[in-house]
């Protein structure tokens, strides 16, 4: 119990347990998700056609600046930071390298098949997938929502597509690229700090 008049060392906010914006390595990490995010979206709404490719493009920036201006310029409260795990560092390396891996691997099986056109659904997968561990990693409960939300769409593409559906491949990148965006903008605006 806290004393009358004294912050509760449970609750978020500045000058509690968050560290100063510009020095939250959450909200950097969270400008590397945005331009995850973006790049699906960017890259991969194309065929799509020019309306709802334009539509697309201007929505995906606009929630990224959206969240950039949350991040630091009007911050919110994301919570506490938690300590890493003592491996952290390690798993956020053997995801990254894991993910590397998967893509290049991926992508060859999926030429040497002639479904090539299919590798925008494997990259959101893969991509998905090693958000997973970070939830444990970093104490971010975000992370799950992030990566199997990401990786279900990568993988209905993959899906999809195999079965013949036009654009699957490139729709499920574009999807999953709105899912990191929406979820980081939520997070931004404090809705998976701890209450």
């Amino acid at each position: 119990m806290t004393a009358p008049g004294q912050p509760d060392p449970r609750s978020s906010g500045p000058g509690v347990t968050e560290p100063p914006v510009l020095l939250d390595p959450r909200r950097w990490g969270g400008v590397v998700g945005l331009a995850g995010g973006l790049v699906f979206v960017l890259s991969y709404s194309d065929p799509l056609g020019t309306i709802a490719s334009s539509f697309a493009e201007v929505a995906a920036v606009a929630l990224a600046l959206t969240a950039v201006v949350l991040l630091f310029v009007r911050p919110v409260a994301l919570g506490p930071l938690a300590r890493p795990r003592a491996l952290a560092v390690l798993v956020y390396l053997a995801c990254v390298a894991g993910e590397v891996v998967l893509i290049g691997v991926g992508s060859r099986a999926l030429g040497d098949a002639g479904a090539g056109e299919l590798r925008p659904a494997l990259i959101a997968a893969v991509v998905g997938l090693h958000f997973l561990p970070f939830a444990w990693a970093f104490g971010e409960r975000m992370f799950t929502l992030l990566g199997g939300v990401v990786a279900v769409l990568g993988a209905a593409g993959l899906v999809a597509g195999a079965l013949g559906v036009p654009r699957a491949a490139e729709v499920s990148a574009v999807l999953a690229g709105f899912a990191m965006l929406v979820v980081l903008v939520r997070y931004t605006q404090g809705r998976f700090a701890p209450r």
